[in-house]
Protein backbone atom coordinates (compact mmCIF):
# COMPACT_ATOMS: atom_id res chain seq x y z
CA UNK A 1 0.00 0.00 0.00
CA UNK A 2 2.70 2.33 0.76
CA UNK A 3 4.79 1.87 -2.45
CA UNK A 4 1.56 2.93 -4.61
CA UNK A 5 0.92 5.53 -2.17
CA UNK A 6 4.37 7.01 -3.20
CA UNK A 7 3.88 6.08 -6.86
CA UNK A 8 1.15 8.22 -6.87
CA UNK A 9 2.99 10.84 -5.33
CA UNK A 10 5.75 10.86 -7.78
CA UNK A 11 3.21 10.71 -10.67
CA UNK A 12 1.86 14.16 -9.36
CA UNK A 13 4.16 16.25 -12.00
CA UNK A 14 1.62 19.13 -12.16
CA UNK A 15 1.21 19.53 -8.96
CA UNK A 16 -0.18 23.06 -9.70
CA UNK A 17 -3.30 22.04 -11.49
CA UNK A 18 -6.00 21.15 -9.21
CA UNK A 19 -8.24 23.22 -7.41
CA UNK A 20 -7.26 21.62 -4.08
CA UNK A 21 -3.23 22.98 -4.79
CA UNK A 22 -4.47 26.24 -6.41
CA UNK A 23 -5.83 26.92 -2.55
CA UNK A 24 -2.76 26.37 -0.88
CA UNK A 25 -0.82 28.30 -2.75
CA UNK A 26 1.09 31.33 -1.43
CA UNK A 27 -0.11 34.81 -2.26
CA UNK A 28 2.74 35.34 -4.46
CA UNK A 29 2.21 32.28 -6.65
CA UNK A 30 -1.77 32.38 -6.69
CA UNK A 31 -1.33 35.81 -8.61
CA UNK A 32 0.26 33.84 -11.69
CA UNK A 33 -0.92 30.81 -11.35
CA UNK A 34 -4.39 30.64 -9.97
CA UNK A 35 -6.71 31.92 -12.72
CA UNK A 36 -9.87 30.12 -11.54
CA UNK A 37 -13.40 32.15 -12.44
CA UNK A 38 -15.60 32.98 -9.07
CA UNK A 39 -17.65 30.19 -9.22
CA UNK A 40 -14.49 27.58 -8.99
CA UNK A 41 -12.96 29.66 -6.49
CA UNK A 42 -16.74 29.74 -4.09
CA UNK A 43 -16.86 25.96 -5.04
CA UNK A 44 -13.17 25.03 -3.07
CA UNK A 45 -14.01 26.78 0.13
CA UNK A 46 -17.48 24.96 -0.13
CA UNK A 47 -15.74 21.33 -0.17
CA UNK A 48 -13.35 22.42 2.64
CA UNK A 49 -16.14 23.36 4.80
CA UNK A 50 -18.55 21.23 3.76
CA UNK A 51 -17.96 17.57 5.85
CA UNK A 52 -20.28 15.23 2.93
CA UNK A 53 -18.14 17.75 0.07
CA UNK A 54 -15.26 16.64 1.90
CA UNK A 55 -15.38 13.31 1.84
CA UNK A 56 -16.82 12.47 -1.15
CA UNK A 57 -16.51 14.63 -3.35
CA UNK A 58 -12.56 15.29 -3.18
CA UNK A 59 -8.82 13.44 -4.72
CA UNK A 60 -7.82 11.29 -2.06
CA UNK A 61 -3.98 11.21 -3.20
CA UNK A 62 -2.32 12.72 -0.26
CA UNK A 63 -5.67 12.29 2.04
CA UNK A 64 -7.03 8.66 1.89
CA UNK A 65 -10.36 8.14 1.98
CA UNK A 66 -10.42 5.83 4.79
CA UNK A 67 -9.28 8.46 7.09
CA UNK A 68 -12.17 10.78 5.63
CA UNK A 69 -14.39 8.48 6.01
CA UNK A 70 -13.75 7.90 9.82
CA UNK A 71 -13.58 11.65 10.19
CA UNK A 72 -17.03 11.85 8.62
CA UNK A 73 -18.36 9.10 10.89
CA UNK A 74 -16.89 11.00 13.92
CA UNK A 75 -18.38 14.32 13.40
CA UNK A 76 -21.74 13.33 13.34
CA UNK A 77 -20.87 11.43 16.18
CA UNK A 78 -19.52 14.68 17.82
CA UNK A 79 -23.06 16.32 17.22
CA UNK A 80 -25.54 13.68 18.27
CA UNK A 81 -23.46 13.63 21.62
CA UNK A 82 -23.38 17.50 21.97
CA UNK A 83 -26.96 17.80 21.36
CA UNK A 84 -27.35 14.99 23.84
CA UNK A 85 -25.24 16.48 26.15
CA UNK A 86 -26.69 19.93 26.12
CA UNK A 87 -29.80 18.73 26.26
CA UNK A 88 -30.66 20.36 29.95
CA UNK A 89 -33.70 19.42 32.26
CA UNK A 90 -35.15 22.60 31.53
CA UNK A 91 -35.35 22.17 28.07
CA UNK A 92 -37.37 19.12 28.96
CA UNK A 93 -39.38 21.05 31.38
CA UNK A 94 -40.14 23.29 28.62
CA UNK A 95 -41.49 20.76 26.14
CA UNK A 96 -43.62 19.74 28.75
CA UNK A 97 -45.34 23.10 29.37
CA UNK A 98 -46.13 23.28 25.70
CA UNK A 99 -47.55 20.53 25.63
CA UNK A 100 -44.36 18.19 24.44
CA UNK A 101 -43.53 20.73 21.88
CA UNK A 102 -40.19 22.41 22.04
CA UNK A 103 -40.15 25.47 19.72
CA UNK A 104 -36.93 26.51 17.61
CA UNK A 105 -35.99 29.97 19.65
CA UNK A 106 -35.96 27.66 23.13
CA UNK A 107 -33.45 24.95 21.45
CA UNK A 108 -31.80 27.57 19.67
CA UNK A 109 -29.60 28.00 22.64
CA UNK A 110 -28.25 24.34 23.01
CA UNK A 111 -27.78 24.01 18.84
CA UNK A 112 -25.61 27.46 18.90
CA UNK A 113 -23.62 25.62 22.40
CA UNK A 114 -23.36 22.39 20.24
CA UNK A 115 -22.46 23.70 17.17
CA UNK A 116 -19.40 26.30 18.46
CA UNK A 117 -18.11 22.80 20.28
CA UNK A 118 -18.57 20.26 17.15
CA UNK A 119 -16.85 23.06 15.22
CA UNK A 120 -13.42 23.34 17.67
CA UNK A 121 -14.04 19.36 18.44
CA UNK A 122 -13.66 18.84 14.76
CA UNK A 123 -11.00 21.37 13.89
CA UNK A 124 -8.49 19.68 16.57
CA UNK A 125 -9.19 16.01 15.43
CA UNK A 126 -8.71 17.63 12.02
CA UNK A 127 -5.27 18.62 12.70
CA UNK A 128 -4.17 15.01 13.94
CA UNK A 129 -6.11 13.18 10.81
CA UNK A 130 -4.73 15.29 7.96
CA UNK A 131 -1.05 14.87 7.02
CA UNK A 132 -1.77 16.52 3.64
CA UNK A 133 0.54 19.84 4.56
CA UNK A 134 3.40 18.44 5.88
CA UNK A 135 3.30 16.01 2.67
CA UNK A 136 3.08 18.93 -0.07
CA UNK A 137 5.54 20.59 2.00
CA UNK A 138 8.17 17.51 1.09
CA UNK A 139 6.78 17.17 -2.31
CA UNK A 140 7.66 20.61 -2.90
CA UNK A 141 10.71 21.44 -1.34
CA UNK A 142 12.37 18.34 -1.44
CA UNK A 143 11.33 16.71 -5.07
CA UNK A 144 14.64 17.03 -6.51
CA UNK A 145 16.37 15.51 -3.52
CA UNK A 146 18.31 12.25 -4.61
CA UNK A 147 16.91 10.85 -1.37
CA UNK A 148 13.11 11.93 -1.71
CA UNK A 149 12.47 8.49 -1.64
CA UNK A 150 13.72 7.87 1.48
CA UNK A 151 12.04 11.24 3.11
CA UNK A 152 9.02 10.12 1.89
CA UNK A 153 8.98 6.95 3.20
CA UNK A 154 10.29 8.63 6.89
CA UNK A 155 7.47 10.51 6.52
CA UNK A 156 5.68 8.26 6.14
CA UNK A 157 6.72 6.12 8.97
CA UNK A 158 5.60 8.84 11.33
CA UNK A 159 2.70 9.63 10.04
CA UNK A 160 1.61 6.31 10.31
CA UNK A 161 2.19 6.31 14.24
CA UNK A 162 0.07 9.96 14.32
CA UNK A 163 -2.65 7.75 12.55
CA UNK A 164 -2.79 4.93 14.91
CA UNK A 165 -3.05 7.30 17.83
CA UNK A 166 -5.74 9.15 15.87
CA UNK A 167 -7.93 6.21 14.98
CA UNK A 168 -7.09 5.02 18.78
CA UNK A 169 -8.67 8.05 19.96
CA UNK A 170 -11.74 8.36 17.43
CA UNK A 171 -12.70 4.84 18.48
CA UNK A 172 -12.56 5.39 21.93
CA UNK A 173 -14.49 8.40 21.19
CA UNK A 174 -17.24 6.73 19.29
CA UNK A 175 -17.87 4.29 22.54
CA UNK A 176 -18.04 7.14 25.14
CA UNK A 177 -20.49 8.62 22.79
CA UNK A 178 -22.65 5.46 22.03
CA UNK A 179 -22.86 4.64 25.84
CA UNK A 180 -24.32 8.45 26.47
CA UNK A 181 -26.67 8.55 23.51
CA UNK A 182 -28.03 5.08 24.52
CA UNK A 183 -28.34 6.07 28.23
CA UNK A 184 -29.65 9.59 27.30
CA UNK A 185 -32.55 7.82 24.88
CA UNK A 186 -33.29 5.53 27.96
CA UNK A 187 -33.87 7.61 30.52
CA UNK A 188 -35.59 10.75 28.17
CA UNK A 189 -37.91 8.40 25.91
CA UNK A 190 -40.18 10.51 25.32
CA UNK A 191 -37.69 13.21 23.98
CA UNK A 192 -36.18 11.35 21.53
CA UNK A 193 -37.41 13.42 18.49
CA UNK A 194 -36.78 16.71 19.50
CA UNK A 195 -33.09 15.51 20.24
CA UNK A 196 -32.96 14.48 16.83
CA UNK A 197 -34.64 17.10 15.28
CA UNK A 198 -32.17 19.25 17.27
CA UNK A 199 -28.98 17.60 15.89
CA UNK A 200 -31.01 18.18 12.46
CA UNK A 201 -30.90 21.38 13.17
CA UNK A 202 -27.28 21.93 14.17
CA UNK A 203 -25.98 20.36 10.93
CA UNK A 204 -28.63 22.74 8.84
CA UNK A 205 -26.98 25.80 10.51
CA UNK A 206 -23.90 24.64 10.38
CA UNK A 207 -24.37 24.35 6.52
CA UNK A 208 -25.78 27.34 5.99
CA UNK A 209 -23.54 29.47 7.96
CA UNK A 210 -20.73 27.67 5.89
CA UNK A 211 -22.81 28.41 2.61
CA UNK A 212 -22.60 32.16 3.40
CA UNK A 213 -19.16 32.48 5.00
CA UNK A 214 -17.76 30.60 1.68
CA UNK A 215 -19.44 33.04 -0.29
CA UNK A 216 -17.49 36.52 1.62
CA UNK A 217 -14.04 34.24 1.39
CA UNK A 218 -14.53 33.47 -2.39
CA UNK A 219 -15.12 37.21 -3.08
CA UNK A 220 -12.23 38.27 -1.01
CA UNK A 221 -10.00 35.51 -2.63
CA UNK A 222 -10.92 36.88 -6.29
CA UNK A 223 -10.54 40.31 -5.64
CA UNK A 224 -7.63 39.48 -3.73
CA UNK A 225 -6.15 37.55 -6.99
CA UNK A 226 -7.28 39.41 -9.46
CA UNK A 227 -7.38 43.24 -7.91
CA UNK A 228 -3.37 42.12 -6.06
CA UNK A 229 -4.36 43.21 -2.71
CA UNK A 230 -2.77 40.52 -0.24
CA UNK A 231 -4.33 41.50 2.93
CA UNK A 232 -7.54 40.66 1.43
CA UNK A 233 -5.82 37.13 0.37
CA UNK A 234 -4.36 36.61 3.73
CA UNK A 235 -7.89 37.65 5.48
CA UNK A 236 -9.38 35.03 3.21
CA UNK A 237 -6.93 31.93 3.98
CA UNK A 238 -6.93 32.64 7.75
CA UNK A 239 -10.59 32.57 7.89
CA UNK A 240 -10.98 29.55 5.91
CA UNK A 241 -9.11 27.59 8.63
CA UNK A 242 -11.89 28.02 10.93
CA UNK A 243 -14.30 26.72 8.83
Amino acid sequence: MKKKFMKKIIKKKKYSQTDEDLQDMDYEEAIIYDKRTFLRIYWSFLVDSQIILGTFFTENYLNLFIIKFSFFICTFQISFFLNAFFYTDDYISDAYHNGGVLDFVTGLPKIVYSLIATMITTNLLRMLSNSKSELKKIINEERNNKNYISLIDNKLRKLRIKLIFYFIFVFSLGLLFLYYITSFCSVYRNSQKYWFMGCLESFGMDSAIAIGICIFLAIFRYIAIYRKIKCFYCLANFMSNFL
